[in-house]
């Protein structure tokens, strides 16, 4: 479906944002936050985004805030992307936790590791994020705070169960939490397990490899007595059978422990906060369990193992916040073949990625001015153990590239900075002008490095590629500029911005032509043109709105409106898996105790794509969704719903394309999404 000028003109006068911005206490009033609530019973009129126990992987929640999007390799595989960035280029705070991916194509990226019972709010910097918001921000940040004891609310025993369950690919979610707290001491507890089956597109063809099996626990204990807290926590996520049909594995399992200890001391001059994690993650993915692979010599199983620690101090002393924060991460991945037990490929070998920080940061408000302005020095280091194929004896090329990695200095060393000044100018009492410029760097990612041999572990770029590493990979480094507008007048609202960036050495994979052994190893996995990860230089511009209006007691509009251009500028190309201009437009409905919400998201086709990653080119398309409920009382609501109300058959862009055999679909054909499908919900509080 092309979207011409008059289709976005009308549909952006009629759309109001689903989305709000909340502040926390800790952020300036010149940080723009756009915030995601936990899904709850009873919402306000001003809530337009919360998100759904239904949806099984919480980066979807991500597609209701303006500029946001998420790149999906499997059903509960969601990488974020903001504005044309991805991958670890956004920051990810997880209840003041950095997750790292235990698996090198980022099957379990950070957001894999939540669920919506555990999840208190999800919140994305919108514009230029500030330096407090993490380490490498270069593409924004995400801050999810998790639900955590109360121990102030003196409750003897509180919690909640939630169950859902979809006819179309015989998906189910059953969780639940529980809360106690006395005498300045509280326990929360959590559960959750989400099972599916495969799913079929609008057309009744099966997409293989997209069923999911994840199970998930935790804990948190913590003491507050209103000036002194510290709380221990621990969370447990088990993820088996699951499909990525965009990626060349399937998940075998991901088995993973987090730990973490925080605390706070509260004085009437200053706040102290800190927090150290662990997270010890293991990772097993093939290509034959769940896709067919009729050829036994090529059946391939990699065991992935991650260990991370982190760590983050920072003090609130009047206008200032200064920060000290850290993490450190060891990778290990070993390809292996079932049916022959001598071949092995050491595909990452003892590597360390360190990346530690300092940053401070000043905020002053006033009635009609107020600005942040930040600084951020980072000290990235890493390196790498030696490698080694069990193919080297038989092929000289992979012997080649096998000695000429180990023979190298893998060891790594830069100073990277970030540099932000955000501010917003109250003109009067309908409108406020938002502006924010910045200096952001990034160091490079263990993947984009050490990849010594030509394969597809490139962090879930998903282009069906090999590539291969530089360890002499400068930092990128982006100017950034974001400027925007805020309307509010008799319940209407409208935020526009406007953003452009300038990337120097952005990383991104180019041409192999001097390297014969390359060539001919990437040859022989059935890549002809195999790239190597490189700085090269891009531009990243475009607009975002969200904007809100109520039309009467009952009923209002939501909706957004997005459109990002990604280029290279040392050739005629286009920046790889950048989302189409979208639009959402929601009409909600509450009348005592009911609530409903019809939606239409539209995107344009998709004609800017990279060529040399052989992107292909999508088409537009309309999708229309429903969802109702009814609150039986204080504590029981039942809900329903259908996603795809008209069984639209559609390919999203960012879906990716078809790597698992034995689907309906080609290997290369464009993955569709799923066909109409009717939900029903239970949620009981106590």
């Amino acid at each position: 479906m092309k979207l011409n000028p008059l289709s976005v003109l009308i549909a952006t006068t009629l759309c109001i944002p689903q989305t709000y911005a909340a502040v926390s206490k800790a952020t300036p009033e010149t940080i723009d936050v756009i915030t995601i609530t936990a899904p709850r019973m009873i919402q306000d009129q001003t809530t337009f985004a919360t998100g759904s126990y239904v949806e099984p992987d919480v980066a979807d929640w991500l597609s209701t805030i303006p500029g946001a999007n998420v790149n999906k390799n499997g059903p509960i595989t969601g990488i974020a992307q903001y504005r044309g960035m991805f991958g670890s280029r956004i920051a990810k705070s997880i209840g003041g936790q950095k997750i790292v991916s235990a698996g090198p194509n980022a099957m379990d990226a950070p957001l894999t590791y939540l669920n919506p019972v555990m999840v208190e709010s999800l919140s994305v910097y919108r514009g230029i994020a500030p330096v407090s918001s993490g380490i490498d921000t270069i593409g924004g940040a995400i801050d999810v705070q998790l639900k955590h004891a109360d121990p102030q609310a003196n409750e003897q025993l509180s919690g909640m169960v939630h169950a859902n369950y979809n006819e179309h690919n015989d998906a189910s979610t059953l969780s639940g939490n529980l809360q106690t707290s006395q005498d300045d001491f509280g326990l929360f507890i959590y559960a959750n397990q989400q099972r599916a089956d495969d799913y079929e597109d609008a057309n009744k063809r099966v997409i293989k490899s997209s069923q999911y099996d994840k199970t998930q626990a935790g804990l948190d204990l913590r003491y507050d007595n209103g000036q002194r807290e510290i709380g221990v926590s621990w969370h447990h996520s088990k993820t088996d059978e699951t499909g990525t049909p965009a990626l060349p594995m399937d998940i075998d399992y991901i088995k993973t422990d987090r730990f973490n200890v925080d605390g706070q001391f509260t004085t009437t001059d200053y706040v102290l906060s800190w927090q150290l994690g662990y997270q010890d993650a293991t990772h097993g993915m093939d290509n034959y369990q769940q896709r067919v692979n009729m050829m036994a010599d090529m059946h391939r199983y990699t065991t992935a193992i991650a260990t991370t620690y982190d760590y983050k101090v920072e003090l609130e002393l009047e206008q200032w916040l200064l920060g000290l924060d850290g993490v450190s991460a060891t990778h290990d991945a070993d390809i292996t073949n079932p049916n022959n037990g001598m071949f092995l490929i050491r595909n990452f070998n003892d590597v360390k990625d360190q990346r530690h920080s300092l940053f401070a940061q000043y905020s002053q408000d006033d009635s009609s001015f107020n600005y942040t302005l930040g600084a951020r020095v980072k000290f990235n280091s890493s390196d790498a153990g030696d490698v080694s194929s069990s193919m080297a004896m038989m092929n000289p090329h992979v012997m080649a590239l096998q000695t000429a990695f180990n023979q190298q200095d893998n060891s790594t060393s830069d100073t990277t900075f970030d540099l932000v000044a955000n501010s917003q100018s109250t003109l009067n009492d309908n409108w406020t002008l938002i502006a924010g410029a910045g200096i952001k760097q990034r160091a490079a990612s263990y993947q984009e490095r050490y990849l010594w041999l030509p394969m597809q572990a490139t962090g879930g770029l998903a282009d069906g590629k090999t590539y291969i590493g530089d360890v002499n990979l400068d930092a990128e480094t982006a100017y950034q500029i974001d400027v925007g507008a805020h309307y509010q007048a008799n319940g209407i609202s409208i935020e526009p911005h406007i953003f452009y960036q300038k990337v120097d050495d952005y990383i991104q994979g180019t041409s192999v032509t001097n390297n014969p052994s390359v060539m001919m190893v990437a040859n022989m996995m059935g890549d002809a043109t195999p790239l190597k990860f490189s700085n090269i230089d891009a531009t990243i511009y475009g607009l975002d709105i969200n904007w809100r209006a109520p039309i009467n007691d009952h009923f209002s509009l939501s909706g957004l409106f997005n459109y990002v251009r990604g280029t290279r500028d040392d050739i005629n190309d286009d920046l790889y898996r950048i989302s189409p201009l979208n639009m959402q437009v929601a009409l909600h409905y509450r009348f005592e105790q009911w609530q409903s919400q019809l939606s239409v998201r539209a995107f344009d086709r998709q004609n800017k794509v990279s060529e040399l990653n052989n992107e292909q080119r999508s088409a537009g398309y309309g999708v229309v969704d429903w969802q109702g409920s009814y609150d039986v009382n204080q504590q029981l609501s039942i809900g329903v719903g259908v996603t795809n109300l008209l069984n639209k058959n559609y390919q999203p862009h960012l879906g990716g394309v078809n790597r698992a055999r034995g689907s309906d679909f080609a290997v290369g054909e464009r993955i569709s999404a799923k066909g109409r499908a009717m939900y029903v919900s239970f949620d009981y509080q106590f």
